[in-house]
């Protein structure tokens, strides 16, 4: 049951940091999914060096 709390949970944010939070989280998903559609390990490293100098 508690993974489900913790699920939404994170739907339903409602911290003060929550667009902080939220903006951080779709920034990761993005860089998921460009790292899932690299074709080289080569592009792949460069894609983590784009997303890792925005943290």
């Amino acid at each position: 049951m508690k993974p489900f709390a913790q699920l939404f949970a994170s739907m339903f944010d409602r911290h003060e940091d929550a667009p902080n939070a939220a903006s951080r989280r779709s920034m990761y998903r993005e860089w998921d999914r460009q790292r899932q559609s690299a074709l080289t390990p080569s592009d792949r490293s460069e894609i983590d060096a784009i997303f890792s100098r925005s943290l």
